[in-house]
């Protein structure tokens, strides 16, 4: 490239209005003011080109070329990017700037006579011009430096120059602009050329945090990225008084400030500052990436940082917000539970803490109401580092708010609470008790009556009452007895109770019931004085040998619902069951009903058992009675025998079951019959049977079964029947006996088996969200 060239150029507006509609534009522009701020486009133009070539004319070597409709792009091989705007025709008196051979700025506003600026053209001494019109006079005004005034631009008889009169420029900026090889070749309208090495593989740049001059203070060190490609050789240039370096791999700058002050002298004012990389390539091109550095010429002293609670932000459930204020580079902060706080120090917090930004902090998925410890550290980027004092804050996240449905008080509000089909309120029960758990006595119960069981305090919700049987409402009038948790979405109150005759009607609602050691039943009909219903709705029940025993010869459970409840089974080898009628010598068969809906029945193992047994024979005569087991979910309950089992029956439903076991492990079995009923005649007992998905696991089973997996079977071998049209073979051979496991997990401890939505949709694991409790245990 040639040291100094001949530059005439034009800034001019890119897409500026062409000279065929200008007559339009100064119609509609009448006033001075007007016309200088519509020039404003070609002015910014003339001072972004006297820029981009003051630094193309000292040297500088480009990355990367884009042309775009107005104007070319050009990354520099320091990184930086600069603008050349093309130009486009206008009616204004613009200044053509060009160098001198002494590689100084002149310009001209008269062809072919040239005035000196007086400053040097070149970028890392010299002095850039910056060109306005003055809105006042719409006069061409010029300084070299922010800090300098403007002046007018004169012409060669000494007079300031008007942007707006006789003088028209209609030119465009360049002859020629293109790629030619590797060489970016500009010719300008004097004929002048101007090449500029293009080196696509070859740039180094400093990446700092911030713009502008870096701070120091005094004998401080700061680290800087360095990025780079195709550099073979640096040198590292700094003011006086300061060291740098790039560290042996390249990619780091090191800088350190003097230890006190140093004077600059005015001469060298503009370049002392600067720390600079020069680099070459292999095909001998070079590139100066550099930083402005300032020192304070103190000391450095650790950072100073204070941490509050937000003055603006509450807490949430989730989320605590703190404020931050520091003189620090950065800071970090760490947060724990105030119990389990351990003070960490600044090293700590700057090593493993999460770093922040600006003056506060959220921080999020906190648990609800408990207590926090924020700490928080600042940090300056010395060598050695320094580090403020640990601050900290405390703060708690606030409750989880939410609608609960508080079933004592809707009573009181006279409004009705249905436990199945019965209704409560004070119409059927004019009178009713609000107990805490430890207040609910054996007296109370065999009172009977409405009992509101108070499970506000979730610290004390057991209560153990004591003995192996007990009669309850004995002494209750109308309904009997009622029992309701009294918080739906809190933690149940939790008893271990006796046996419970009920005498007459029993209704439970939201509570976990369990039997004392030694006892083998949680209801029984043994003293009932009617044919009673029971009625159990959002339970928790841990069961005996058997759940519901009727066992009176004379009176019965003339209705059983078991509905949204979690029934766990003992692990016995006995055969537990949910419901056992155990006798052929009732008087009377008054069941009408046994309903098992939503709701969960397990064992922690694999265990024979029942779901309901009501007789293996036609000697049970109820006739009367329709079983139905819908939309529930059986874990870890099989039986060689039948699940259901009952002699002559109205009907049995049996839809949209999801059930589980694991065969693997025994010798031999018989398939796990869901329903059996004992008819004579072939369609005898049966209503509907439809949407089961019933998985069990395979083992080595005998005959027909040998190798493959045990299906469920819907009904006993020895009755051939029908349901819904289908036969027994039609049934068990369909998609009743699916293959893909149904549970997304299976917590025995709670009895929590959501499903797979992915693979069923049946089952209570489908409706889990109606079972707060599990939950809050």
């Amino acid at each position: 490239m040639k040291k100094f060239l001949m530059m005439f150029f034009v800034a001019l507006a890119v897409g500026f209005q062409s000279c065929d509609n200008n007559d339009d534009l100064w119609d509609a522009i009448d006033d001075l003011k007007g016309r200088v701020q519509a020039l404003e486009t070609q002015v910014n133009a003339l001072n972004g080109n006297v820029e981009a070539l003051q630094q193309l004319y000292s040297g500088a070597t480009i990355s990367r070329v884009e042309e775009l409709a107005d104007k070319f792009v050009l990354t520099l091989t320091n990184g930086e990017r600069i603008e050349l705007a093309k130009g486009s025709r206008a009616e204004a008196v613009i200044p053509v700037i060009g160098i001198d051979d002494d590689g100084q700025w002149r310009y001209s506003v008269e062809e072919g006579v040239w005035i000196p600026l007086g400053v040097k053209a070149e970028a890392e001494d010299g002095k850039t011009p910056q060109f306005r019109i003055d809105e006042a006079t719409g006069y061409w005004q010029v300084r070299y430096a922010d800090t300098e005034e403007y002046v007018n631009v004169v012409d060669t008889a000494g007079q300031p120059v008007k942007a707006i009169g006789n003088g028209t420029v209609t030119d465009k900026f360049f002859e020629e602009v293109r790629m030619e090889g590797d060489e970016f070749y500009v010719k300008l309208l004097d004929g002048t050329e101007l090449r500029v090495p293009v080196v696509k593989d070859f740039y180094i740049r400093i990446v700092t945090a911030t713009e502008g001059v870096q701070q120091f203070d005094a004998g401080a060190t700061k680290r800087f990225v360095v990025e780079s490609k195709g550099v073979v050789n640096t040198v590292v240039t700094a003011p006086e008084g300061w060291t740098a370096f790039l560290t042996d791999a390249g990619d780091e700058l090191v800088v350190t400030a003097p230890e006190a002050a140093t004077p600059v002298s005015r001469a060298s004012a503009d370049t002392s500052k600067d720390v600079a990389v020069q680099a070459t390539s292999a095909g001998g091109f070079s590139a100066i990436a550099k930083i402005e550095v300032a020192s304070s010429g103190v000391a450095p002293v650790a950072p100073t940082l204070t941490v509050a609670n937000s003055a603006t932000v509450e807490p949430t459930a989730s989320t605590l917000t703190f404020d931050v204020t520091t003189d620090g580079d950065s800071w970090k902060y760490l947060i724990q539970k105030k119990a389990e706080a351990t003070s960490p120090d600044a090293e700590t917090i700057a090593a493993t803490g999460t770093a922040g930004t600006g003056s506060s902090v959220t921080v999020e998925n906190l648990e609800p109401n408990t207590s926090y410890t924020f700490y928080a550290v600042a940090i300056k980027q010395n060598e050695p580092v320094l580090y403020s004092e640990v601050r900290s804050a405390e703060n708690t996240t606030a409750q989880i708010v939410q609608n609960v449905t508080d079933y004592y008080q809707m009573y009181l509000d006279g409004e009705t609470i249905t436990v199945g089909d019965l209704a409560v309120n004070k119409t059927a029960y004019p009178e009713a008790q609000l107990v805490k758990p430890a207040e609910l006595t054996s007296a109370l119960l065999q009172k009977g009556g409405l009992i509101f069981i108070d499970n506000s305090d979730e610290t004390a919700l057991t209560q153990t009452i004591a003995g192996t049987s007990l009669r309850v409402g004995q002494t209750a009038a109308g309904d009997g007895t009622v029992l309701i948790g009294r918080i739906r979405e809190n933690a149940q109150a939790e008893f271990s109770m006796p046996e419970l005759r009920c005498e007459k009607s029993v209704a439970v609602m939201n509570l976990h019931l369990k039997v004392n050691s030694g006892v083998n039943y949680n209801f029984t009909t043994s003293n009932a004085v009617v044919n009673p219903e029971l009625l159990l709705v959002d339970c928790t029940v841990e069961t005996g040998r058997y759940m519901i025993y009727d066992v009176n010869p004379d009176h019965g459970f003339a209705k059983v619902l078991v509905d949204n409840s979690i029934i766990k089974y003992p692990n016995l080898t006995n055969q537990p069951a949910l419901f056992s009628l155990p006798t052929t010598v009732k008087a009377t068969y008054p069941n009408r009903s046994i309903r098992v809906t939503n709701s969960v029945l397990y064992a922690d193992v694999r265990l024979q058992a029942h779901i309901v047994q009501c007789g293996n024979n036609t000697n049970f005569k109820t006739t009367d009675l329709l079983i139905e087991i819908k939309g529930n979910t059986f874990y870890n309950l099989f039986q060689p025998n039948v699940l259901t089992r009952a002699g002559l029956v109205k009907g049995i439903v049996k839809e949209n079951n999801v059930g589980y076991v694991d065969y693997t492990g025994l010798a031999a079995t018989n398939p796990t019959y869901l329903m059996c009923v004992y008819g004579a005649e072939a369609d005898t007992g049966v209503s509907s049977v439809a949407g089961n998905y019933l998985y069990a696991l395979g083992m080595a089973g005998t005959g027909a079964n040998e190798g493959k997996l045990v299906p469920w079977s819907l009904i006993h071998g020895n009755n051939k029947v029908t349901v819904n049209g289908r036969d027994e073979a039609t049934i068990c051979n369909g998609n009743e006996n699916p293959s893909g496991y149904p549970f997304l997990s299976a917590d025995t401890a709670k009895g929590y088996f959501p499903v797979d939505t992915g693979v069923v949709t049946n089952g209570a694991g489908a409706s889990y969200d109606t079972k707060l409790w599990l939950e809050a245990n």
